[in-house]
């Protein structure tokens, strides 16, 4: 109930007060300690006039009870909480803090003041408990004779301000935890001295704990000065340009040695509000191991392929030695034989650098130290010291007289016996790190199993120059025999096709059956022959294509067809799933499986069973031809496949020959990188004979062609080759695609001709006398727009990423390697239209 019967009807003093005025006109004050509104003292009506005009979120406490009286402002503060609280007690208006009130409360209207500087409650002002930071100002609010009768409280909230100060704190207070705790290293430099203003722990330990704070660079860090680093940072300062680097040696000087570091870095400079540079800020993170593993890595890389290339026992240890020397900055290193029992190196060559004096020669090992039983345990010996350890500072004289201060001794270990020592000398004492020591171990083992090689290569190379020169003996006679067996063979098979003529009734049909047998056979024999001769002296050329084995089994069994039907055999092929697909020469695979057909033909006995089946096994063809015949006996089985091998001439099928097929068809498997095998179960229980191929993925089944790709190319085009027949017979092939085509066998030419023809493309050979293709590339660049902007296609036998890059480099649109595709080819012409 309002205090008049005119709601809208307020009291002057409650003009231009906004909203709360017309709340405060409508409220019943009856029901609270203040009484009705018309009856409020001129101490109240005063005060809240001026209250309800600020913009500043007041609020008034009348009384003992604290009733509350407030503005617009505070009413947006109060939350969901406006308009309850008007005419509230304050204790029961903000229960959640009716004890923080009630101090303040007692404080006021003692005649106190109180003022809080962002002062946290949790306040539930929207339907929730949530923390509110403010600056809170209370004063008395004083009756008509000047005594307290309320408390005047001014509220600010600064929760949006103190968020944002906690935010910037934790940022920063983060960003301090990353300085400290950043695996990178981490400095700030101050003015245009780069005085030290702070640096993080990872720094400290790049500079070895030096007292840096507070210091110039140049005065904490001379190494670094004398290197160069101060004048970069002066370029930073001055230029106000960030500086970047990577893998930046820095030699940091300590306890007198330089220690060798390797830096990617940033200098990064730092601006005040006017833009000027204040501060260098310096971070990078130290790459020592990751460079000293890529070097090393190269190095060994290196090392295998020199390794590779020396064939000289003696050359290979110098090699080895020569590279640990220089990678490890040593004054000497050698690669020597050692005589486990007699305790005796022989170090044929070693490396010395400069004018260092060698040891080379045979030395006695304990002459040196008290150290050969820790290599005979297979253990590493370093001393950075000889005169310091006791295992060597009782023979300082042979150390002395060669100039050696400090040594790695590693030892190559084989069955319990000391064979060899890689060594490396430094005349300075020297700390031999891990990675050292690592290192001189890997290059040790590799120089051992480079020697070893070399050595049994050595003894293989005499050994079959002894056998090249008996072989070719033997190739010899073999082609000389199987020429001349030819010659009495071609009359002979001629008298046998006349006896045939000549005997009109078929009396002598059996004999001349028999002749014209026994002669194809002799034939296939003599054919055997000049065929392990070529193969023998590498004249024959496997002609490789992608080859199903279903198609080398049909043509096979097709060949030895009529030798298997007139033995009366039975023959059965098995396909385990589809017909692996192999890459070989067709021709010669054929010949290989009839070899393992008619030997088993042959081998057994009239009306026996012979098997084929095709299958695989992991990554590779296995096809496989198993026979009911005589068998093989187990001392035949390893030397099977040896040339002029025979089985057991004593059984009724062995039928002769030469020993000559078997061999030939390892011989053509192992051509293919394949292999070829034999078992059985002993004589009279069969044999079976195993051919293993690499698989390969079934060719793609060609798409069918495009009508497009029928369609004529009408496009103009200008080919350039300095080889005639390639040039004409290209030109032949695009004529006939369509294309208008000219002609220039040189770039000169090439050049005139291309500003009255105006091609839509030029195809480009690049390997040109006087003018090649990229120097004809870059002219016609030049010449547009004079002549258009003819795509440029290179034709060239060069395919390495490097060529194609120099393509490109010279203006090039496309790459293409010879022999072209011609379709490929039709496809990128038609692609550019």
């Amino acid at each position: 109930m309002a205090d008049s019967s005119d709601p809208s009807a307020q009291p002057a003093f409650l003009s231009g007060g906004g909203e709360m005025a017309r709340l405060i006109a409508a409220l019943d004050w009856s029901r609270t300690p203040l009484g009705p509104l018309a009856q409020w003292p001129d101490h109240i009506r005063h005060a809240t006039a001026l209250m309800l005009r600020s913009q500043v979120p007041i609020v008034m406490l009348w009384g003992t009870s604290g009733v509350m009286i407030y503005n617009d402002a505070y009413g947006v503060f109060a939350g969901t909480r406006h308009p309850r609280l008007l005419g509230s007690n304050v204790l029961e208006g903000w229960p959640e803090v009716a004890d923080f009130n009630a101090h303040v409360m007692a404080v006021g209207l003692a005649g106190g003041t109180l003022h809080y500087e962002d002062q946290q409650l949790v306040l539930d002002r929207h339907g929730r408990a949530e923390p509110a930071w403010l600056n809170l100002d209370y004063s008395p609010l004083l009756d008509g004779e000047g005594r307290p009768a309320g408390v005047m409280a001014i509220v600010v909230e600064t929760t949006a301000k103190v968020a944002a100060e906690r935010r910037v704190h934790g940022e920063r207070e983060r960003l301090v935890q990353l300085f400290e705790q950043a695996p990178s290293f981490m400095a700030v430099l101050a003015g245009p001295e780069h005085r030290f203003e702070s640096i993080n722990p990872a720094y400290q330990r790049l500079v070895a704990g030096r007292d840096l704070i507070g210091r110039t660079v140049a005065e904490a860090m001379p190494d670094a000065a004398a290197q160069g680093y101060v004048k970069l940072l002066d370029s930073v300062y001055e230029t106000g340009r960030a500086y970047t680097a990577q893998s930046a040696l820095f030699a940091a000087e300590t306890g007198g040695q330089a220690d060798e570091h390797f830096l990617d870095f940033v200098y990064q400079p730092i601006r005040d509000d006017s833009g000027a540079v204040t501060h260098i800020f310096v971070e990078g993170v130290d790459v020592t191991a990751r460079v000293r593993g890529e070097q090393r890595r190269a190095a060994m890389a290196g090392l295998s392929e020199r390794l590779r290339e020396v064939r000289d026992p003696t050359a290979i240890g110098h090699a080895a030695a020569q590279m640990l020397g220089m990678m490890l900055a040593a004054s000497r290193s050698g690669y020597c034989s050692v005589d486990h029992d007699a305790e005796v190196v022989r170090i044929d060559r070693d490396w010395v650098r400069g004018a260092g004096v060698s040891v080379s020669g045979e030395r006695q090992l304990r002459d040196y130290g008290d150290f050969i039983d820790v290599l005979k345990r297979d253990e590493v010996v370093a001393i950075p010291d000889v005169r310091l350890d006791p295992m060597t500072n009782g023979h300082l004289a042979g150390f002395e007289s060669f100039q050696v201060r400090s040594l790695v001794n590693v030892p190559v270990v084989e069955h319990g016996k000391l064979v060899a020592l890689l060594f490396v000398h430094d005349e300075q004492p020297r700390a031999w790190s891990p990675d050292d020591i690592g290192l001189i171990r890997e290059v040790a083992h590799r120089t051992r199993v480079a020697v070893e090689r070399a050595r049994g290569e050595r003894a293989l190379q005499d050994r079959e120059e002894r056998l090249l020169r008996s072989d070719r003996r033997k190739d010899e006679f073999l082609a000389t025999l199987a020429h001349e067996l030819r010659n009495p063979l071609a009359p002979i098979r001629n008298a046998v096709h006349l006896l045939g003529a000549a005997d009109r009734e078929g009396r002598f049909a059996d004999i001349r059956e028999l002749m014209e047998r026994q002669v194809n056979h002799m034939v296939r024999l003599v054919d055997d022959l000049i065929e392990v001769s070529r193969i023998s002296r590498g004249l024959i050329t496997l002609r490789h294509e992608e080859v199903n084995l279903r198609d080398i089994v049909d043509a096979a069994v097709e060949s030895s067809r009529p030798l298997i039907d007139r033995e009366h055999h039975r023959l059965t092929l098995r396909f385990d799933g589809p017909a692996p697909w192999v890459r070989g020469d067709p021709v010669r695979l054929t010949q290989l499986l009839v070899n393992l057909l008619n030997n088993a033909a042959r081998y057994t006995d009239a009306g026996g069973q012979i098997d084929v089946s095709l299958g695989r096994d992991g990554s590779e063809a296995v096809l496989t031809v198993s026979d009911s015949g005589i068998g093989i006996a187990a001392e035949q089985l390893p030397r099977l496949f040896e040339l002029f091998s025979q089985l057991d001439r004593s059984h009724s099928r062995s039928q002769g020959g030469l020993g000559i097929g078997l061999s030939l068809a390892q011989t053509l498997a192992r051509l293919h990188g394949g292999q070829l095998s034999a078992a059985s179960e002993g004589l009279g229980l069969g044999s079976r004979f195993q051919l293993r191929l690499p698989e390969i993925a079934a060719p793609a089944v060609a798409a069918p062609q495009d009508e497009l790709d029928d369609a004529p190319l009408a496009a103009r085009l200008l080919l350039v080759d300095d080889n005639r027949d390639a040039a004409d017979t290209t030109a032949e092939l695009l004529r006939l695609m369509g294309a208008e085509v000219a002609v220039a066998y040189d770039g000169a030419t090439a050049l005139a001709t291309v500003r009255t023809l105006r091609p839509d493309a030029v195809l480009l050979d690049i390997g040109m006398p006087d003018m090649d293709g990229h120097e004809v590339a870059r002219r016609l660049r030049d010449m547009a727009p004079d002549i258009g902007h003819p795509r440029l296609i290179a034709l060239t036998g060069w395919g390495q990423e490097q060529d194609r890059e120099k393509t490109r480099a010279a203006g090039f649109d496309e790459h293409m390697v010879k022999p072209v595709d011609v379709e490929a080819l039709r496809e990128t012409l038609r692609a550019g239209r």
